[in-house]
């Protein structure tokens, strides 16, 4: 599919793009990591006291294919990571499931979660691409590559805010419950240009996907929790 046509596809939807995607497509090589915002990304944000907020079977599979599909056109595994302002044990549980490699909890300071992450893994600011929601994730995404907003109906000022001071390169037209994550994984994988490919050895189960499960099955999911002015491992 021709970049134009990609862009024109998510554009129908009401998807807004900040930067084009062909640029964003130029940054795609050199990512090493996809990092996610976790409640209103993932979700509406909701939740009860004592209890976890949710995600979806639909965004859990768009992680798994964006993943492969950056291992399939890369040939590299990237790094997955969530970083939560809370406390989350859906969070762990689906970094869990996908062998992910780290979850940071209780990380009100974003801008020192990403500083310890990069500091960890040793990366720098323009291998990462950033999923998020709300304003205290803008420390994050006036540093990374590569930003996804997720695009809300409720803060028309934020998003604004976020346009007019090109803080992200592409805003969802999908709302959080509305499965914006798969959203930002389709996207990214019709621009890596691999989409077909990926689903069609997805299902087949062909000897590529299984060198990757094999691979990413030696994954240890790191945890931090930010306490007491430091990020402590779990």
């Amino acid at each position: 599919m021709e970049l134009i046509e990609l862009e024109d596809h998510f554009s129908d939807i009401g998807g807004q793009f900040l930067t084009s995607a062909f640029d964003i497509q130029k940054k795609l090589p050199k990512v090493k990591a996809y990092l996610f915002d976790w409640d209103g990304v993932f979700n509406d944000g909701s939740k009860q006291a004592g209890e976890s907020s949710t995600f979806s079977e639909v965004d859990s599979a768009g992680i798994r294919l964006l993943r492969y599909a950056h291992y399939l056109r890369y040939d590299s595994i990237p790094l997955l990571g969530v970083i939560t302002g809370a406390s989350n044990n859906s969070a762990v549980k689906l970094m869990e499931s996908h062998q992910g490699d780290v979850i940071y909890q209780k990380a009100i300071r974003k801008g020192e979660a990403l500083a310890h992450f990069m500091d960890h893994f040793d990366l720098n600011s323009d291998e990462i691409c950033y999923v998020y929601d709300d304003v205290l994730d803008l420390a994050i995404a006036r540093q990374v590559a590569l930003r996804f907003c997720v695009g809300r109906l409720a803060n028309p000022l934020f998003l604004g805010l976020v346009a007019g001071s090109h803080l992200a390169d592409y805003i969802t037209a999908s709302q959080g419950n509305e499965h914006a994550v798969r959203e930002v994984t389709e996207l990214l994988m019709g621009l890596m240009g691999n989409y077909t490919e990926v689903v069609e050895e997805f299902i087949s189960e062909q000897k590529n996907y299984h060198l990757f499960k094999e691979a990413v099955a030696e994954t240890d999911l790191l945890k931090f929790e930010f306490d007491n002015g430091n990020f402590q491992s779990l």
